[in-house]
């Protein structure tokens, strides 16, 4: 299983890594996600923007639910905010309807059940995603994608899945490195004329203890496939309930102390010793109920922002708030009264975000590289990742016509031919860690052609043969663009190989690859008299 990549966020910190040019050290976290559609239609894809990062920040996605591997894209139209579009998307059948959809949950999932959305084999009506990345996003975006007349738009509401970022402080002398998580609230888009945008409730779950093992990505999942008794999330370590519920809700407006109490949570700094300790999370999110009209009209601010765990521990679906009564403000100015603790705030569980930090990014490849289209821009893929760089990257074999992999690692170019191409990227870092890995590249498009040709200008005979080539009769051939051919030289009787020109040189076989139409000159010289 390979290792999941991390997002280098660290804030105020040294800042090294596999796109570093002084060390290994790699910071970031990990993020996986349960998410249910609660969009009330079936879907049939999802979608994740990222914003100020590139597509060659972009490492590895989970890919194993019921769209496989996504299509990634750029946004460049803001040259000083680019964003990565992450798109899961449904394959059409012949006919013109979606291969593959998310169904409507029959009845509200419950986050113990939240296994079933890492199996394609099942459709309750959830699935599991997940991304990683270099650098520090400012606003990670996930939405449910549905039909419009043949075409998968975003669904109007977005899902309320928060993405947890990670401050990371290196040890300094006998004072131990710290990692501390913030969850923000969800991105969504505050309406006209309001401070606040839609309210939700985070549950955060922690490890207890910390250990050196690298997380999986295929681990960060809601389910306990060793039967050790621990989610695989965990890490192998014991989980505790760090807050029972609090209340996320994005502010826009002036006032830092509602900016502190709503838009995000701040947990407590962990101590991962020399730093090389990985720390695991879990956030549950859950909708807030709204229906008791406790979301004031003018600002749109939820009033209800505390729960009372003790209401019913064992179901979540009934836990109550907190207090006698809160003030309210409908949409007209006009103020009433509403007792929280009389009001179930907590609604349906809408997903889960398991989560993770690593301080040292081991050396490892992307999972999967996405079909190409020939003629059009590849986009830019890190395939090596992490590590200790410079790498040593072998030249792969067989990688379309067009693209080409540097030594960064990050393969980028124009397919300039269809077709299915297989190659294997092999590299090792300075610290001699080596990581190898087969992929399979589908480009779409014709398949371009050129021709190879040979000509014997010399006064001597003999054959050229190779790659369909038999010359004698048949003096040239059309192969595929990117083609690598051999050519070898025989003189007849009385003649001698005296070397080749033109695209080659030297005596020995001809070595070339079809970049272009080619031209190659065997040339043949009699021998004197009596040789």
């Amino acid at each position: 299983m390979k290792c999941f990549n991390r997002s280098l966020l660290a804030a105020s910190v040294l800042f090294l890594g596999a796109h570093g040019a002084n060390g290994s050290t790699a910071y970031g976290t990990l993020n996986n996600f349960d998410t249910v559609n609660d969009t009330g239609q079936e879907c049939h894809g999802f979608e994740i923007e990222i914003e100020d990062v590139r597509s060659t920040d972009i490492t590895y996605t989970y890919d194993w639910n019921h769209y496989g591997p996504p299509r990634i894209t750029e946004d460049l139209s803001n040259p000083a905010h680019p964003k990565v579009l992450i798109r899961y998307e449904s394959a059409k059948n012949p006919n013109g309807t979606w291969a593959a959809y998310t169904a409507v949950p029959t009845t509200p999932i419950k986050p113990t059940n939240g296994h079933s959305c890492t199996n394609p084999n099942v459709n309750e009506g959830c699935e599991h995603f997940g991304v990683g990345f270099y650098g520090a996003p400012t606003a990670v975006r996930y939405n449910w994608l549905v039909d419009n007349g043949g075409v998968l738009v975003r669904h109007t509401s977005p899902v309320l899945v928060g993405t947890p970022t990670w401050t990371y402080q290196p040890p300094v002398g006998v004072q131990p490195a710290r990692v501390v998580a913030v969850i923000p609230a969800p991105e969504v888009e505050v309406k006209v004329n309001k401070e606040f945008g839609e309210p939700s409730f985070v549950k955060v779950i922690k490890t207890t203890l910390h250990n050196a093992n690298d997380v999986a990505l295929g681990d960060l999942v809601s389910e306990d496939r060793d039967a050790d008794g621990k989610q695989d999330w965990q890490n192998g370590e014991p989980a505790q309930i760090e807050t029972e519920f609090k209340l996320l809700q994005p502010y826009i407006g002036n006032d830092p102390a509602k900016k502190a109490a709503k838009a995000e949570l701040q947990g407590q700094a962990d101590v991962v010793g020399d730093g090389s300790e990985n720390v695991t999370r879990r956030y549950e999110f859950y909708k807030y109920n709204a229906a008791a009209n406790t979301i004031d009209g003018e600002n749109g601010e939820a009033m209800c922002d505390e729960v009372n765990p003790t209401t019913n521990p064992a179901n979540p679906k009934y836990l109550h708030g907190i207090g006698t009564e809160v003030e309210v403000t409908d949409m007209y100015g006009e103020s009433y009264f509403v007792n929280c603790a009389a009001q179930v705030v907590v609604g349906e569980y809408i997903g889960a975000q398991m989560a993770g930090f690593d301080a040292a990014l081991p050396l490892g490849l992307i999972d999967n590289l996405q079909d190409g289209k020939r003629g059009v821009k590849y986009v830019s893929r890190s395939v090596v990742i992490g590590g200790t760089p410079p790498y040593n990257i072998a030249p792969p074999v067989g990688l379309p016509p067009g693209l080409t992999l540097g030594g960064n690692g990050v393969l980028s170019g124009t397919p300039a031919s269809g077709g299915v191409y297989n190659f294997t990227v092999a590299a090792t870092d300075a610290a001699n860690v080596a990581v190898s890995g087969d992929y399979t590249l589908r480009v779409t498009g014709a398949v371009a052609t050129r021709v190879l040709s040979v000509q014997k200008p010399g006064t001597g005979t003999g054959t050229v043969t190779g790659n369909g080539i038999d010359c004698g009769a048949n003096c040239s051939v059309t192969l595929n663009l990117g083609t690598q051919a051999t050519l070898i030289a025989t003189p007849a009787a009385g003649s001698k190989f005296a070397g080749w020109s033109g695209a080659c040189v030297g005596t020995a076989s001809c070595v070339v690859t079809l970049n272009a139409n080619t031209v190659v000159n065997a040339q043949f010289d009699l021998l004197p008299p009596g040789c």
